[in-house]
């Protein structure tokens, strides 16, 4: 067996059935702001590797953290390499959403990495948190690894216009579970930085869910609320991060700072 945290499905409620994942990021790599979205309700955490400094033993405790306040730990890698999805996988992430995916052979690579045989070629280590330390005993090995490869989740992130017209095949590699829109660089990938209410990248953005769940896969995305978020959700997104703990701290500041005057 693998460890409570792994031991189900964490797109699925207790009843087996399909839920969306509300989630926040947490982006300072807080332990007690991870363990307490997850006590405030979110679903699940993002812990940032791409743009954050975090070592893996930071995000092995940031996972616990998060597990720890109820919620599934999401971690988004620097980039698709071996070490990255290997060790992420290993200190207890849950979610593992790689940048930058614009084609189908790069996802393969992701899925090679982090599945284990039949779907990949993830590396051998029975002592790691992600597969309870090898508790379950060497005679259930195949189980373990079974369970592994269906209570994880790869997720290939849409960042380009090239990524957007490649979703349909991207979709199509064994082995992953969806994909996640970046809007920040989508929107520039298109011509129109951080315009997020833009009518054209809306519907870019809304293709990319559509063609994933028709394919059977998660559809993602890191956004605020707003015509985004709502047009996402309208179009079958079933997981989603719309708060920050950076962004929404500052708003909050800003706000108090206001309502006291000078």
């Amino acid at each position: 067996m693998v460890s409570s945290s792994s031991s189900s499905d964490p797109f699925l409620n207790a009843d087996g059935a399909p839920r969306v994942l509300k989630g926040a990021a947490v982006i300072s790599g807080n332990l007690k702001i991870a363990e307490m979205a997850g006590r405030v309700g979110f679903d699940t955490v993002w812990i940032e590797v791409e743009h954050g400094g975090a070592s893996f033993s930071e995000v092995e405790a940031l996972c616990m953290a998060a597990e720890a306040g109820g919620a599934v730990p999401t971690v988004r890698l620097p980039n698709h390499q071996r070490e990255n999805v290997l060790r992420a996988l290993e200190v207890g992430a849950r979610i593992v959403v790689v940048p930058m995916i614009n084609d189908a052979e790069t996802a393969r690579e992701i899925v090679q990495h982090g599945k284990f045989p039949p779907l990949g070629q993830r590396g051998f280590n029975t002592r790691s948190r992600g597969l309870n330390y090898g508790l379950g005993g060497m005679d259930k090995l195949a189980e373990t690894f079974a369970a592994a490869n269906a209570h994880t989740h790869l997720i290939a992130q849409i960042e380009t216009a090239e990524a957007a017209r490649n979703v349909a095949a991207i979709c199509a590699v064994e082995g992953l579970s969806g994909v996640l829109v970046g809007p920040g660089d989508l929107s520039a990938s298109l011509g129109k930085t951080g315009q997020f209410s833009d009518p054209e990248l809306i519907a870019v953005v809304e293709g990319v869910m559509r063609t994933a769940r028709a394919a059977g896969k998660h559809a993602g995305i890191l956004v605020a609320p707003g015509p985004m978020l709502d047009a996402a959700r309208a179009a079958g997104c079933d997981f989603f991060f719309c708060a920050g703990d950076i962004n929404d701290l500052a708003r909050t500041w800003r706000g108090v700072l206001a309502s006291v005057g000078d």
